[in-house]
């Protein structure tokens, strides 16, 4: 920034982004101008830099008139050291040409993925920012906490940055953990949502994806004893401000919210981020996760998934992108002098949020281009819609990914991010759910009837693989004469009414628990629903197929104990096998001494550092070493639930522990 190179950076929330703006503000000379949406945070930044006898000003909508005539004057004047103003002034002819003569010398420009039609928060106003950079002649820095590479190429392009310094870093970020709960029905997910309150403590954030949603999950909070905020775009400016104000107090303990809740607002010490519906994409989820944490001690963010919710999803994502063929009929209607409410009225066969976006963007693009409205050119570039469209499933198909991955998590979401610029592989992080072993479900040995059924579904899968989705299979399985299976001639294969006398849905419950264990893999359709899989069989699920292994599973029936979500976290169950240092179950006992020691360790840790003892490790992790007593940390490194920032932080503790007991 101090040599005037042109910056792309992707850091995340609360990673010092202004500072790399704000210090060369101060120690260069000229004005440096933040083009920023977030009117909370330019307002903040602001005032806290006259607070340090800095000379900075903001301009946004709804700043007092003798406020803005003030600022605009020290703008003329060349008084002032930075300048915030939000992407709309830039329409002012009047605006742009006083800046052509207030010596700018730097063009900042904050969430610089709104800039993109492959960002996930398009704005329409930032495409003005690249004519102005150009007019102005400077060096230009974008800054953003969620951008993909093909997003930071267009940031570049649209910019017209020249060679830009390209920096993506900070995505890992320890003291979060986050975590998927795979949740069947609106029931599931209070028992999850009140837990995690319980566990992570409060104050938290809870989105959902609808305003319905908002006052539901509100009353569900405030029937389990705490004081619920709302929030939503519906709303008006004051009971927003209310409601905003009332959380920043610490009169709210949780604030159940859209997504208009959140951006500029720096509340360090929140203890979890919920999701009580799944985002349409990872930018928007991470965005929003990412808000916990920020005071660097251990936080929740937690995605309360449930299948279903997809289409709702699909539906914004269907009003969000109106067909051609909905373009042209309502620009017809404009031409016509037609009021946004005749419009709706005249197109009863097509989705009303899709007709209004169709009506915005239109009445926007016909003033922008200064062509009247209804006119014999279309101004808008169908191609670069439907473009769009796909990028808006790709990424809702990949947020649906995440929900399913079996994986670390904050590798998912740093690859997504990073990708060529991360300069290797992340390493597991050793905090998700999936690295301290929470999405792993105690399994058992089966008996041999148990066992056939497994080798059936499994036949099934790999005889039908990458054709059909749980429902089918389990509807070839069960032997059903429906006319879907019966034409495609289904009824045919060998495994057809394998399991006949058994209902569908305890079928299908098989085969997710088999793609759960890793047996069975869900695999996108191209081209098809974000939500919809087929079946495939994984290389695990190959060789139990064949007899080749026999795994042990959480199948219920006699034996199994009790369901996977409460035993993730809970002790080894009494008769129970313990836990090997792979994490499953061995044959050799666990030392209880060991355990135990163990335990009141990490209770002492967990007080000293401030945290929840699971942080530290779960029980299952401390078990698996009881039972492993691994004697050096190539050992402990092979320990389920044990990271390299796991083995960093405490091996030598471990170790010590270990080497005391023998």
């Amino acid at each position: 920034m101090l040599e005037g190179r042109d910056v792309v950076a992707v850091m995340p929330t609360g990673a010092g982004k202004s500072l790399c703006f704000q210090l060369p503000a101060v120690l260069l000379p000229g004005l440096t101008l933040v083009v920023s949406p977030l009117i909370a945070l330019m307002k903040d930044q602001a005032d806290a830099l006259r607070r340090r006898g800095i000379a900075a000003g903001a301009l946004y909508s709804g700043l007092p008139p003798d406020e803005r005539v003030a600022t605009e004057a020290a703008m003329a004047d060349r008084r002032l050291s930075l300048l915030y103003v939000a992407p709309e002034r830039l329409a002012s002819p009047a605006f742009c040409a006083g800046l052509r003569t207030a010596e700018v010398e730097r063009l900042i420009v904050d969430e610089a993925h709104c800039i993109s039609q492959w960002g996930h928060d398009f704005r329409p106003d930032y495409r003005r920012l690249g004519p102005l950079r150009a007019i102005l002649g400077v060096p230009a820095a974008a800054f953003t906490a969620t951008a993909t590479p093909d997003v930071r190429a267009d940031i570049a392009v649209q910019l017209g940055l020249t060679d830009p310094l390209e920096i993506v870093t900070g995505f890992e970020r320890p003291n979060l953990t986050l975590a998927v709960e795979v949740c069947r029905g609106h029931a599931a997910k209070r028992a999850e949502l009140e837990r995690l309150i319980r566990e992570a403590g409060t104050p938290g954030i809870v989105y959902t994806a609808t305003r319905k949603g908002v006052a539901q999950w509100a009353d569900v909070i405030e029937q389990a004893g705490h004081r619920a905020g709302r929030y939503h775009g519906g709303m008006d400016d004051a009971s927003r401000a209310r409601e905003q104000d009332a959380f920043l107090a610490g009169d709210t303990d949780v604030m159940v919210a859209t997504n208009a809740f959140g951006m500029g607002v720096d509340i360090p010490d929140i203890r979890f981020v919920a999701h009580a519906d799944i985002p349409g994409s990872i930018e928007s989820y991470y965005q929003e996760a990412g808000r916990a944490g920020r005071d660097g001690l251990p936080s929740r963010c937690t995605l309360l998934f449930s299948p279903a919710d997809v289409r709702t999803q699909e539906f914004f994502l269907a009003g969000g992108n109106p067909s051609a063929d909905l373009f042209r009929r309502v620009w017809h209607l404009l031409g016509d002098g037609a009021s946004d409410e005749t419009i709706a009225a005249a197109l009863p066969d097509a989705d009303g949020m899709a007709a209004s976006t169709a009506t915005r963007l239109l009445r926007r693009a016909s003033e922008s281009d200064g062509v009247p409205l209804g006119g014999p050119a279309l101004p808008i570039d169908l191609r670069a819609r439907a473009a769009k469209e796909n990028r808006d499933r790709e990424r809702l198909a990949t947020m649906v990914r995440y929900a399913y991955a079996r994986g670390c998590r904050t590798r998912f979401i740093y690859d997504y991010f990073a990708g060529g610029a991360r300069g290797g592989r992340a390493p597991r992080c050793g905090t998700c759910d999936v690295c301290l072993g929470w999405r792993t479900a105690h399994g058992r040995a089966l008996s041999e009837d148990e066992l056939l059924r497994v080798r059936i579904a499994l036949s099934a899968v790999g005889r039908l693989s990458g054709r059909f989705g749980a429902e089918r299979i389990a509807q070839v399985l069960t032997g059903s004469k429906r006319r879907e299976v019966l034409d495609r001639g289904l009824d045919r294969i060998p495994t057809y009414g394998k399991l006949a006398g058994r209902p569908d849905d305890d079928v299908k419950e098989l085969l997710n628990l088999l793609a759960d264990a890793g047996l069975v893999e869900r695999r996108g359709i191209e081209g098809g629903r974000p939500g919809a899989f087929v079946l495939g069989l994984s290389v695990e699920g190959l060789a139990v197929a064949r007899g080749e292994t026999r795994p042990e599973l959480a199948m219920p029936g006699a034996g199994a104990g009790t369901s996977r979500t409460r035993r993730r976290r809970g002790p080894p169950e009494h008769g129970a096998a313990p836990v090997g240092a792979d994490g499953a179950h061995s044959g050799t006992d666990t030392d209880t001494a060991l355990l135990a020691r163990l335990k009141t360790w990490r209770t002492d840790e967990a007080r000293r550092r401030g945290m929840p003892p699971y942080v530290i490790f779960h029980d299952q992790t401390l078990a698996a070493v009881a039972a492993a007593q691994p004697h050096d940390r190539d050992g402990l490194s092979r320990v389920k639930g044990i990271g390299p920032a796991k083995l960093a932080a405490y091996g030598d503790a471990l170790l010590g522990l270990i080497a005391t007991a023998v």
